[in-house]
């Protein structure tokens, strides 16, 4: 008995069983019972122990009564149905389950599970019955099938078990359910149950994660000398183009992690390959650990001595042997014969990311259904006698990876091509993969194992490369040398292996030089190794000229003499620093460095087509580092740079696939690329949309020519598919479209509409005037940024009315009124300030969006800056000196509030006025009237006030609203009816960018389509007696439910566009209202 049975628990379960059924317990008793003795009969609860109470309820589909049911099956176990029943000794009951298991079969098989691993299991937990599948008809077997059902399917028993006749026969039982619940090779391979099984979250990993932690911890503090070098690298690539401020500390834990993950991925591999759960002893181990398993089976670089291959090679390989025998015994469980097509990794990848709060340039992972849309779509541009040769130039865990392989067999096939007469060959070109995170690179190279694996019996063409590379596409950085551009003027890169410097001619790494460049260091590192084990360097000038001169003829190349001599000077200053790091020990992962970190540049314009999901990150989010200076230069260089304030959102996406068309793609190349939505409509892709980049520095030719909007969820935001081609940009007033979901697709038309300067593409009606100007009917400007908040809201209790002085305490995040100024804080959120006698001159109203509502605003807030409004009407700080002048409470004050936030007072007054001068220009008039409306949200709001409503000595508008001074009060009527109005909405919400909870970012969208009040103008006349009508309805309205209106004003009653949306409400239902909407539909032309 190999797994750990309680004889006397389940002893207790049949009679129990035996009890229930005969007094007619309802089946979900009948199986509660069962679930709950399940576990405790196997105490170290296996896998399939576990899955019989996740799988319950699993819901499947078949074909029943000439249509496609649904159902749900008692439990599911692998490829196991289980239907569990009330009693089988009740005829009618026993021929219904039996159906019942007849269906949930069929419903594996609409799965695409192979037959012979389906088994059907009928119980009421006394009775056990095993079925397997005998046959399957042909659908059209039934008229009008199109799925499988029970008339498909032909039973055959293997076995049935009655308890009821020995209630001590638990042994029967033991063997029953480990024989067809938990067999061996019986559990489908898919993403989500190897995440569960053996993923970071599951029991697995955190029963080994330590013992890999350990085996880490030793290899770094026993070899220092090359651990060193492993960190050094690492933070100088894979840390430096993360997302971390810190990236001069190396992250063990991410390490640890990874190579968890690698051990897992090469044990699934090999298993995939021999297309059986394999019994493997420990030279078959380290064989899968280090390679050479995979080398023996023509896989020349699936497992290369990368940043993990020292911890698989001696010493250290030793102590990873245990770990990976008891993954691979686990892998047993998984059916390796009918091993799905799809990225097996993408949740693995997400729960590391998880695990380690890193995002790595904004990591997201394709879901299958979304890659095999894109790629057939792509394929489908691509003429029909032509091969297809990819990028993907961001690859991921190998999304489209997969579905590239899998569409170009079928592709090849049908052209009469197999993998034994030169297919396997034209399908490792189908597709090229980069990606800068290591793990990745490596799990993209498993996928595509799993992609065409069904081809390597075939394979006669020898060793197979798979064409995935550690590196950054974008060719910016590499982990030896910091790149920046490729500016053609640029003779040498110089190369830094561990500080050995090398000059390495620029124009080596060309796709004129590939097989040159690729023979020099494969050549060049064996005889450095070979002269690193003699007692004496071996190289020469000599030896290593004679190797050039050698390797130009194998590789044809024609080069003139100077640039001979460049490659002789780089190739024996290279060997001679690969022998030196070689006796040095600090060798290894030279090669490993040297082949793939340049590739990108021996391949430029190699491929006719690109199919991508690339980093979704703004620039802002990178690390301060060069790499972020030269992705910076890159939109520059495609004229899409964000203007004005925008350009702190510069999207990486739209840099990266840029910088694929220009630099990877022939002319004619189709390209499939999914963005985030913002591309469609977010300010800072105005200049993308416009198509800046054709005629910018670094022209790009790019004609953009079909959108898809994919389903809603997909992504944590939401999304589209941008599809064109590397040919002249043609003007377009629309856009082919879908809208993609994993089941289905339906056909949209998406405008390219105008307003002013801004432009965006929507697959919405066309609303309002055809043509509109960039309007600017009153000077808005945005408050200054008071911020941290925690800094500057505080509970203010005011002294006498003869001493204008405050006592200062921190807010009460639980009870106090004022607790909405802090508790959404990110910054300083512990920070607390007691002080007494703190100078009025000092405390301000402040107020912020959360005072906004509808054609209203709430009390100001109170909050303590250091500065002062002087005599000409504008804003200084003060200095510390000068503040020292006043109480000592609020000289202390400030004193904390400065050591908390690192700053001095000029330097706190800088950050409140920004470099737009925020602050400086809010100088309010005494006279007229004041128009707020919102920055944010997807709704505008908008009220106004008199501009002597508050002093305006003392009153400051935040960042979060937009302010302006109008002379009349009917203009102010005029504009906040307008900014109130559904038909401002309707009008900007196509420019406004969408995330997951709808439209957000309203800024001056709004004032751009309104026209400056005219008062001879009829329409803004009745825009103005309607909005006044409206406002008289809505205050008395308010007094006749004015608990219920204070209610809607307190910012802690509710969230901001939950109070906002029920007070729309309530103005929608006053009768002056449908008269206001109109008159202001009949402005903007709706």
């Amino acid at each position: 008995m190999d797994i750990i049975f309680d004889i006397e628990v389940a002893k207790n379960h049949i009679n129990n069983a035996i009890l229930l059924v005969k007094n007619k317990a309802s089946e979900a008793k009948v199986r509660d019972s069962f679930s709950q003795y399940l576990p405790q009969m196997f105490p170290e609860a296996p896998w399939w122990v576990k899955y019989h109470a996740l799988g319950s309820e699993e819901h499947v589909k078949f074909h029943k009564n000439g249509k496609v049911r649904s159902g749900f099956v008692d439990t599911l176990i692998g490829a196991t149905v289980i239907e569990y029943e009330k009693d089988l000794t009740v005829q009618t009951i026993f021929e219904a389950g039996y159906g019942q298991v007849k269906d949930y079969c069929a419903s594996l098989l609409n799965k695409n599970h192979n037959k012979e691993i389906i088994i059907g299991v009928l119980s009421d937990t006394v009775r056990w019955h095993a079925y397997r599948i005998s046959e399957v008809l042909p659908l059209s077997y039934i008229a009008g099938a199109t799925t499988y059902g029970r008339e498909h399917v032909v039973l055959e028993e293997l076995e049935q078990v009655d308890l009821s006749r020995n209630a001590d026969d638990a042994l029967s039982l033991y063997y029953f359910l480990t024989r067809y619940l938990g067999r061996e090779g019986a559990r489908p391979l898919g993403a989500k149950t190897l995440s569960f099984d053996l993923g970071f979250e599951s029991t697995f990993c955190a029963q080994h994660i330590n013992a890999v932690r350990d085996i880490v911890t030793q290899a770094f503090e026993s070899n220092k000398k090359y651990s060193d070098l492993i960190k050094k690298l690492w933070i100088d690539f894979v840390s430096y183009i993360g997302d971390s401020e810190d990236t001069k500390s190396f992250d063990e834990e991410s390490y640890i992690s990874e190579l968890y993950m690698l051990t897992l991925a090469k044990l699934l591999c090999a298993n995939v390959l021999e297309s059986k759960a394999l019994k493997s002893d420990n030279a078959e181990i380290e064989s899968i650990l280090n390679g050479s398993f995979f080398k023996a089976k023509g896989l020349t670089n699936l497992v290369e001595y990368d940043y993990f291959g020292w911890l698989n090679d001696t010493p250290y390989a030793i102590h990873l042997i245990p770990i990976a025998k008891d993954i691979q015994s686990d892998l047993r469980a998984y059916d390796f014969k009918s091993v799905p097509e799809e990225d097996l990794f993408g949740t693995l990848m997400a729960q590391l990311a998880r695990r380690s709060h890193r995002i790595l340039l904004g990591q997201e992972w394709t879901p299958a259904w979304l890659a095999q849309k894109v790629v057939k779509n792509v394929f489908d541009k691509l003429p029909e006698n032509v091969d297809p040769l990819l990028v993907d130039m961001c690859c991921g865990s190998g999304a489209m990876v997969i579905e590239v392989v899998k569409q170009s067999k079928h592709r090849l096939m049908k052209l009469g091509v197999s993998a034994s007469n030169g297919g396997m060959i034209r399908l490792s070109k189908a597709i090229t993969g980069f990606d800068i995170d290591p793990l990745a690179v490596m799990l993209a190279k498993v996928s595509w194992v799993l992609a065409a694996r069904d081809w390597f019996g075939g394979l006669d063409a020898g060793e197979i490369a798979i064409p995935i590379y550690h590196a950054d596409s974008l060719f910016a950085v590499t982990p030896i040398s910091k790149i920046n551009d490729l500016k053609k003027e640029e003779k040498f890169h110089t190369l830094s292996l561990d500080n050995i410097e090398i000059n390495l001619p620029a124009f080596l790494i060309t796709p004129e030089c590939r097989m040159l460049f690729e023979m020099i260091i494969d050549r060049g590192y064996e005889i450095a190794m070979y002269s690193a084990d003699q007692e004496k360097s071996a190289i020469t000038k000599k030896i290593t000229d004679n190797m050039v001169n050698k390797l130009l003829n194998e590789s044809s190349s024609v080069l003139s003499l100077a640039d001979i001599t460049s490659v002789k000077d780089f190739s024996h200053d290279l060997l001679n620093a690969l022998d030196q790091l070689q006796r040095d020990g600090r060798n290894g992962i030279w090669a490993f460095v040297l082949r793939n970190s340049y590739r990108p540049g021996l391949v430029a314009g190699q491929f006719n087509g690109v199919v991508t999901n690339p980093p979704w990150l703004a620039l802002s989010k990178v690390a301060n580092n060069p790499y972020k200076n030269a992705l910076r230069q890159r939109a520059e260089n495609y004229g899409i740079k964000p203007e004005g304030s925008s350009h702190l959102h510069i999207e990486m996406a739209t840099v990266f696939l840029l910088h694929a068309i220009e630099r990877y793609l022939l002319e004619n190349a189709v390209i499939g690329c999914i963005l985030p939505d913002s591309v469609l409509n977010a300010h800072h892709h105005n200049l993308f949309r416009k198509g800046n980049y054709l005629n910018s520095h670094r022209a790009v030719t790019f004609d953009v020519n079909e959108l898809w909007r994919i389903e809603k969820g997909t992504f944590k935001n939401e999304a589209i598919v941008l599809y064109g081609k590397k040919c002249k940009h043609e003007s377009r007033e629309f856009f082919d479209g879908k809208i993609v979901s994993p089941l289905s697709s339906s056909d949209l038309t998406f405008h390219n509409v105008q307003q002013g300067n801004r432009t965006a593409w929507t697959d919405k009606k066309v609303i309002g005037k055809a043509k509109f100007g960039l309007y600017n009917p009153a000077s808005f400007n945005q408050g200054p940024d008071i911020m941290p908040r925690t800094l500057i809201f505080h509970d203010f209790t005011p002294g006498t009315q003869h001493t204008p002085k405050w006592k200062i305490s921190p807010i009460d995040r639980t009870v106090s009124d004022f607790r909405y100024l802090v508790t959404q804080a990110k910054k300083h959120k512990h920070f607390t300030l007691n002080a007494d006698s703190v100078s009025d001159t000092f405390i301000y109203d402040i107020l912020l969006s959360n005072h906004l509502t509808p054609f209203g605003i709430s009390t100001p807030a109170k909050g303590l800056l250091p500065i002062l409004k002087v005599d000409n009407g504008t804003w200084e700080s003060v200095s510390e000196i000068d503040l020292s002048s006043f109480s000592y409470g609020t000289y202390s004050a400030f004193k904390k509030i400065f050591k908390e936030s690192r700053t001095t007072s000029a330097e706190f007054f800088d950050k409140l006025n920004t470099n737009r001068g925020k602050l400086v220009s809010q100088n309010i008039p005494t006279h007229g009237w004041l128009i707020l409306y919102g920055a944010g949200g997807s709704n505008v709001c908008s009220t106004y006030i008199k501009s002597n409503a508050y002093s305006q000595n003392k009153l400051i508008i935040d960042q979060t609203l937009y302010w302006s001074h109008v002379q009349s009060e009917e203009e102010a009527l005029y504009l906040t009816g307008l900014l109130n109005s559904e038909a401002v909405c309707l009008v900007i919400k196509e420019f406004q960018p969408r995330g997951a909870f709808g439209e957000r970012h309203i800024h001056k969208l709004p004032i751009g389509a309104t026209p400056p009040y005219n008062p001879m103008d009829i329409v803004h006349i009745e825009v103005v007696a309607t909005t006044k009508q409206l406002m008289v309805d809505w205050d008395n309205f308010k007094k006749s439910i004015p608990d219920e209106i204070m209610q809607l004003l307190n910012p802690n009653s509710s969230s901001l566009s939950i109070r906002r949306r029920k007070i729309r409400e309530k103005i929608k239902n006053l009768p002056s209202y449908p008269a206001y909407e109109q008159a202001c539909r009949d402005l903007y032309g709706l």
